[in-house]
């Protein structure tokens, strides 16, 4: 079966570059930063609304800029580079359902 609700999120996507930046804990049970990991994903990004805002918790909301629908994995905190333009994932609405992501996108510091 075609899941439509896939279909509408990437018929508009466009690449996006997705900065990633992880870890693991030492030996020693220290947490070690490792460099941040560029790749490309398809993504559709698209300005917040008053009914998506309320759908976002209350202190999301002031700091979120735009949405981005993506059917690769978006985690709170990777940073999304779109049109010259840094953007910090800083809420994520999982969607196992459609096999996509929904994050709540503000600029980048």
């Amino acid at each position: 079966m075609i899941d439509l609700g896939k279909l509408a999120v990437m018929a508009e996507a466009v690449p996006v570059t997705l900065e990633t930046v992880g870890g693991a804990y030492n030996a020693a049970g220290k947490w070690v930063k490792t460099e941040p990991v560029q790749t490309t994903i398809q993504a559709t990004i698209q300005s917040t609304d008053g009914s998506q805002l309320r759908d976002m918790p209350e202190g999301i909301r002031s700091e979120a800029r735009s949405l981005l629908w993506s059917s690769s994995v978006v985690a709170t905190g990777d940073v999304v580079i779109y049109k010259g333009q840094r953007y910090r994932a800083i809420y994520i609405w999982e969607r196992p359902e459609g096999g996509f992501t929904r994050a709540a996108l503000g600029l980048a510091k």
